[in-house]
């Protein structure tokens, strides 16, 4: 669970000019750390932070998001720092957590400075196997891209990937690592609003914002397609928080997004897209009954190879569909399905057809 500032009505502080306040940066508060609880398997939790070395750091928590970066089939956590470096909780197998988003180069941008990180999402976007990280962020700061490099570092890539110029007048909060075109590349999806009720005071900003999706262009570049995707794209709200999952079970993943002010948004995917698709809901046995952090591997018949894992963690105050998602282009036989259980075990399927909700339980 992440904690943002040490604040109260003792140390609340007004900022802005009468009639024009703003809200107060966070710099002008202390962090707060973070909280881990162990399940006990009986309906109750103990508290764990210290133990596993999660209190030591302080930060400013906004958004967390959850995966094996390192392929060693521990799940590690990155915690997103609003105007603070972000955090890298590395996995030492189960026994503690070391803290090493500085010496993996996600703790900062590529200039060394930190930006207002609030939501975020861990997963694959480049179909190389190694969970990635979108971060938004403020107006001018940019959202930061990272691309994982496979040897515990990361690369800095938003204007590389195309989304730097584009994202730099947007503020976003909620962001998500999805398909929805079903062509099998991750796309990109971010929930749109400035922090502040008086951001409209420079015009090179606005409160209300309309949200963001960049299609992947299938080379680890992406495009912004937003203006293309409808006029339910084009509602400026303070939006906040956003879910993502097949609402309606039509293999495309839909979005569902709070906002201050106004009824929250439920953005159903009607892309006319013919491509394929599945999805995968797990069941553990040896390991915890969701099947939380399995890793999924998918090779379909003309040899496109994708990789997700089991989570409902990522994006901003919110909590997605547990079910996981595959877009499988134009193939409609997937050769291969291989599931990392937990446990350690590994479970194999063979010749799975397409466009069908497939229930797996671990062997």
């Amino acid at each position: 669970m992440t904690n943002y500032l040490d604040w109260s009505f003792a140390t609340s502080r007004v900022c802005g000019l009468p009639g024009k306040r703003l809200s107060c940066s966070p710099t002008l508060y202390k962090g707060e750390p973070n909280i881990l609880y162990h399940n006990n398997g009986d309906g109750t939790f103990t508290d764990v932070s210290e133990t596993m070395g999660i209190s030591r750091h302080t930060g400013k928590g906004m958004g967390v998001a959850i995966a094996d970066y390192n392929n060693d089939g521990w799940m590690d956590i990155f915690v997103a720092n609003d105007n603070d470096r972000n955090f890298l909780f590395k996995n030492r197998g189960g026994r503690g957590f070391d803290e090493v988003g500085v010496e993996s180069f996600v703790a900062y941008t590529d200039n060394g400075v930190p930006v207002s990180s609030m939501g975020v999402d861990f997963r694959d976007w480049n179909n190389d196997g190694k969970p990635s990280l979108i971060v938004t962020a403020l107006g001018g700061e940019t959202y930061p891209l990272f691309r994982n490099e496979g040897n515990g570092f990361f690369s800095y890539e938003s204007y590389a990937a195309g989304i730097g110029f584009r994202s730099f007048k947007m503020s976003g909060w909620g962001a998500g690592i999805q398909d929805f075109d079903n062509d099998g590349y991750k796309d990109l999806f971010t929930a749109n609003s400035h922090v502040s009720e008086n951001a409209d005071l420079d015009k090179q900003q606005h409160y209300r914002q309309s949200n963001a999706v960049f299609r992947s262009l299938h080379d680890g570049t992406f495009q912004d397609v937003s203006g293309d995707a409808g006029p339910a794209m084009q509602i400026r709200a303070a939006h906040r928080g956003c879910a993502f999952g097949d609402l309606n079970n039509d293999g495309k993943i839909d979005v569902v997004i709070s906002a201050i002010g106004s009824p929250a948004e439920l953005l159903y995917n009607i892309s006319p897209s013919a491509n394929h698709w599945i999805l995968i809901k797990t069941i553990g046995v040896k390991s915890n009954h969701d099947g939380i952090g399995t890793r999924i591997k998918v090779i379909t018949a003309s040899g496109l190879v994708n990789y997700n894992h089991v989570t409902t963690a990522g994006s901003y105050a919110s909590s997605n569909d547990p079910r996981v998602h595959f877009g499988l282009g134009t193939d409609t036989v997937i050769k291969e399905i291989e599931f990392k259980w937990p446990s350690g075990t590994v479970q194999v399927l063979h010749n799975v057809k397409a466009d069908q909700i497939l229930t797996v339980a671990e062997e």
